[in-house]
C-alpha cells in the first residue's frame, strides 16, 4: 500500500514538473521575446532621435553656413575700413550749384550687392539720382541760374560658384556727359581665404569722410586749394585696370597688394605705366593698425615721390562711430630726402536713439620742402598748410515728413579761406522725391554767399 502510494505520488510529481517545466519554456520564450521587442523598440526609437538629430544638426550648421556666405558677400568692399555708415546727414550734402560743393565724404567705391549664391546666380540693380532746380549769388550778384544733373548706375553681380563673382556697373552721368563701363571685374577666393582680383576697378583706402587720405589717388599726393575744398565728380576715368591679391596672415593680420595700369591706351613700355601699392593691416578687437605704401609708375607725368605712411582706426566709441590718425610721407627717389609730410586725424559718431544726430570732425596738417606741380597747378606744400572740416546733422520727423537740418563747415589756413554749409532737406514731399535747400557761405580771401533749391529724385531699383 506504502509502495504503491510512493510509485503514485513519484509519477504526479513528474508529471506537475513536466507541465511546469513546459509552461515556463513557453512563458520564458513569449517573455522573452516581449522583452526583445519591447528593448528592441527603444533601441530603434533612440535611433531614430538621433537621426533627427543629427538632420537639424546638419540643418544649422548648413544654415550658418548660408549665413557666412551672405555676410561675407555683404562685406564684399573696395576699401577695408568699414567707415561708410549710411545715414541722411551724408545725403544733405550731396552736390551743390556749379561746382562750388564743400568736399564731401568719401564716396563708396563700389557696392556689393547681397545675393544668395543658391537662389539667384545673377542679380541686376541701380540707382538713379536726378536734381531739378536753381541758385542765385547774393555777393556778388549773379542772376538766378538753373541747375540740372543726371546720374545712373546700373549693377550687377553673378556668382556661378560661392568662391568666385563677376561685378560689373555702368555709369551714365549729365552735365559731364559721361557713359560707359565703370567697373568690370572678378574676384576669386583660395581656399576660402585669399582673395585674387582683376579688371577695371575703383579702389579706395580712405579713412577719412570728408578730407583726401586715399593713398591709391593721385590726389593724396598733391593737394591743391581747389581739391581740398570741392569734390571731384565720380567718372568712368577714376576706375583703372587693376591686379588686387589679399592674403590673411594669423587669424588676425592680411597683407594686400594692388598694381594698377595708369594709362587709358596700351603703351609699348608696358610696365613703365604700372603702380605698386601695399597694405599691411593687423585687428585688435576694436582697433586695427595699418603700414602701406605706393610706388607710382615710372611713366607718370606729374613725378610724384613714393609715400609711405602709418594708420589707426578704432571703433571704441560704440556702434555707427569710428576714429583714426594717419600720417603719410614722401622721400625723393633721387636724394631719399623727406620731400612732404601729411597727417590727418578724425572723429565719427552717429546716434540713432533717443535723437537721430550726426557729428564728425577732421584736422589735417600738410608741410612740403618745396612747391609741386599737379597738372598745372602749383600744389601748397611749401611750408606748412593747416586744414579743418567738420559737420553736424539732426534728423527729426515733422508732419509724418523726415526733416534733416545740417551744417558743414570747412577752412583751409594756407589759402586763407573758409566755407560754412547749412541746409534743410526734406524726404519723400512726393514719392522718391526729396526737397533740398542749402545756403553756401564762403569768407576770407573767397567772399560770396548764395541761395540753392533743389528737387531730388532718388530711386534704387
Amino acid at each position: 500500500m506504502n509502495k504503491s502510494f510512493n510509485c503514485s505520488n513519484i509519477r504526479r510529481v513528474f508529471a506537475l514538473a513536466f507541465f511546469v517545466s513546459i509552461f515556463l519554456v513557453f512563458g520564458g520564450q513569449g517573455l522573452f521575446a516581449q522583452t526583445y521587442v519591447t528593448n528592441n523598440g527603444i533601441i530603434m526609437e533612440k535611433v531614430a532621435d538621433e537621426d533627427v538629430q543629427q538632420a537639424e544638426r546638419l540643418n544649422e550648421e548648413a544654415e550658418i553656413e548660408d549665413e557666412k556666405e551672405r555676410e561675407r558677400l555683404s562685406e564684399l568692399t573696395d576699401d577695408e575700413a568699414d567707415i561708410e555708415e549710411s545715414d541722411d546727414i551724408d545725403e544733405l550734402f550731396g552736390d551743390d550749384a556749379e561746382g562750388d560743393t564743400d568736399q564731401a565724404i568719401s564716396t563708396p567705391t563700389t557696392e556689393i550687392v547681397k545675393v544668395d549664391a543658391k537662389n539667384k546666380p545673377v542679380e541686376f540693380s541701380g540707382n538713379l539720382s536726378a536734381e531739378l532746380g536753381g541758385y542765385v549769388w547774393f555777393e556778388p550778384w549773379e542772376k538766378t541760374k538753373p541747375l540740372a544733373t543726371f546720374s545712373n548706375t546700373l549693377k550687377f553681380i553673378g556668382r556661378p560658384r560661392s568662391d568666385f563673382y563677376v561685378y560689373g556697373s555702368f555709369l551714365t552721368q549729365f552735365p559731364q556727359m559721361d557713359f560707359g563701363v565703370y567697373e568690370l571685374y572678378f574676384d576669386y577666393t583660395l581656399f576660402g581665404k585669399a582673395d585674387i582680383s582683376a579688371g577695371k576697378r575703383d579702389i579706395s583706402w580712405s579713412l577719412s569722410r570728408m578730407l583726401t587720405t586715399n593713398i591709391i589717388d593721385e590726389r593724396c599726393s598733391v593737394i591743391t586749394s581747389e581739391d581740398a575744398a570741392k569734390r571731384p565728380s565720380r567718372t568712368t576715368a577714376d576706375s583703372k585696370f587693376s591686379l588686387i591679391a589679399t592674403v590673411p596672415v594669423l587669424s588676425y593680420c592680411s597683407i594686400k597688394g594692388v598694381a594698377q595700369y595708369e594709362s587709358r591706351e596700351m603703351q609699348d613700355e608696358m610696365p613703365d605705366y604700372v603702380s605698386l601699392a601695399g597694405k599691411f593691416e593687423a585687428n585688435f578687437g576694436k582697433f586695427s593698425a595699418s603700414i602701406l605704401g605706393k610706388r607710382w609708375a615710372k611713366a607718370d607725368a606729374q613725378g610724384f615721390d613714393p609715400c609711405f605712411g602709418m594708420e589707426l582706426f578704432s571703433t571704441i566709441l560704440g556702434q555707427n562711430s569710428n576714429m583714426f590718425v594717419q600720417c603719410l610721407s614722401h622721400f625723393s627717389s633721387s636724394s631719399h630726402n623727406l620731400t612732404r609730410l601729411k597727417w590727418t586725424t578724425g572723429v565719427y559718431k552717429y546716434f540713432e536713439s533717443p535723437v537721430m544726430l550726426g557729428l564728425s570732425f577732421e584736422y589735417q596738417g600738410i608741410w612740403g620742402r618745396e612747391e609741386v606741380s599737379s597738372g598745372g597747378t602749383i600744389g601748397q606744400f611749401k611750408g606748412v598748410q593747416h586744414l579743418f572740416a567738420a559737420e553736424i546733422g539732426w534728423s527729426h520727423f515733422i508732419f509724418s515728413k523726415k526733416w534733416t537740418f545740417g551744417c558743414k563747415w570747412f577752412h583751409d589756413t594756407g589759402n586763407d579761406y573758409g566755407t560754412i554749409f547749412p541746409a534743410i532737406g526734406i524726404e519723400e514731399i512726393l514719392p522718391h522725391l526729396d526737397f533740398k535747400t542749402t545756403a553756401p557761405i564762403y569768407y576770407g580771401s573767397q567772399k560770396k554767399f548764395g541761395l540753392v533749391f533743389e528737387i531730388v529724385l532718388n530711386l534704387s531699383y
